[in-house]
């Protein structure tokens, strides 16, 4: 009972330190930034979901602020989808998604744009989002041959490029960091599934299921992970490297022996 008594009043404490906290911070956020629109809200409650406090740097010997976190919305979450069915959740969630590729997908495509049509002077300036939007009759054409309806079609074809770049960042990285722990669990399993022929059991069966199920395995952490990773991922910079085309391959002089050849054969010495 006393130390049950005892973790209440440490609880509350900490409770009231916490609220006291959060209440100093709000005053500061709210004379700073205005909460006109729900977006404004949601950056507001994220905002108050870290704090900061002092701290003592070992190394330094020196007081730094460290940030950590309050609270979470976990049960406010878990509150909130309460009593609805996975399916549902599901596709809400799948929604959700979709709609925030599809405006960063125009986001992406409308910057890269904008950022190559500085220096571009031909449509195999924008890359292969070109080549495969307009073909290759095409890419020798000027910029200024573009009509709004295929500029707009081209912001679309290099925002999916560069979209479809950091998807396949994502899932590099991923497989980065789990094959090579894979690898050392079937280098061990290699090593110890002789044992296996004690139970009267055939090593060599028995390896190739376990390593078929591991496989299974790193498929399945594999998407775990990249799905975990697709609603925080960060669009990365994608360098788009003009399109070699017939006239620039021919428009670079071709290297042509100088005095018959001579310079590109070297003279045997005679030996003395």
């Amino acid at each position: 009972g006393a130390l049950r008594a005892a973790a209440r009043e440490g609880l509350s404490r900490r409770k009231e330190r916490l609220n006291q906290q959060i209440a100093r911070d709000l005053e500061v956020l709210l004379q700073r930034d205005s909460v006109s629109s729900d977006s404004d809200k949601l950056r507001l409650l994220l905002n108050l979901t870290q704090g900061v406090r002092a701290g003592f740097d070992p190394r330094t010997h020196k007081q730094v602020k460290q940030v950590y976190t309050r609270f979470s919305y976990v049960f406010l979450a878990a509150q909130a989808l309460e009593g609805r069915e996975a399916d549902a959740i599901k596709e809400d969630v799948m929604n959700h998604l979709d709609e925030a590729e599809e405006a960063l997908r125009a986001a992406l495509g409308r910057a890269e744009y904008e950022r190559l049509s500085m220096n571009a002077s031909r449509l195999a300036d924008f890359g292969e989002a070109a080549r495969i939007l307009f073909g290759e009759d095409k890419l020798n054409e000027p910029l200024s041959s573009l009509t709004e309806e295929h500029r707009a079609k081209l912001i679309d074809a290099i925002g999916w490029y560069v979209l479809n770049e950091g998807h396949r960042q994502l899932l590099l990285s991923a497989f980065s960091e789990l094959w090579v722990e894979y690898l050392t669990k079937v280098e061990a399993l290699r090593v110890s599934i002789g044992l296996e022929a004690y139970a009267q059991r055939d090593p060599l069966v028995q390896y190739k299921a376990q390593a078929s199920e591991m496989f299974q395995q790193l498929l399945e952490d594999v998407r775990a992970l990249v799905i975990g990773r697709a609603f925080a991922a960060r669009p990365r910079r994608v360098e788009i490297s003009p399109v070699e085309t017939s006239e620039t391959t021919a428009a670079k002089p071709a290297l042509q022996p100088q005095d018959g050849g001579a310079s590109a054969v070297k003279k045997k010495r005679k030996r003395r």
